[in-house]
């Protein structure tokens, strides 16, 4: 009986955490078509990351590559870039930038 309550509680926590990362796509997708990216539709060899506080709907700073000979070095990329971003924009809040798409992929945080 205890480890059915305990199968049922781990698969709940596991939806909602990814209910809660498809809603953070979402998000940056949304908050990259403000500048007119559409990050969808570019070219491949591409990610995505950005850094959100816990309290925010939207992401504190971002960051992109597309178009880049290896995907490792395009996460490289995109993690640098939302760094920078935090950086210029004075960040200083509780906000760790991750990967959150790779190419057209949205990465579930684990």
């Amino acid at each position: 009986m205890m480890f059915k309550f305990f199968l049922i509680f781990n698969f709940l926590i596991l939806i909602t955490n990814t209910h809660g990362s498809e809603e953070n796509g979402k998000n940056f997708i949304k908050q990259l078509l403000k500048w007119n990216i559409d990050f969808l539709k570019l070219d491949n060899f591409k990610a995505g990351a950005g850094c959100m506080t816990s309290n925010s709907q939207e992401y504190n700073a971002l960051g992109l590559s597309y178009n880049l000979a290896d995907i490792e070095y395009a996460k490289k990329i995109a993690l640098q870039g939302c760094e920078q971003m935090k950086k210029k924009n004075k960040i200083l809040t509780e906000c760790k930038c991750e990967i959150i798409y790779v190419n057209n992929n949205l990465v579930i945080k684990e």
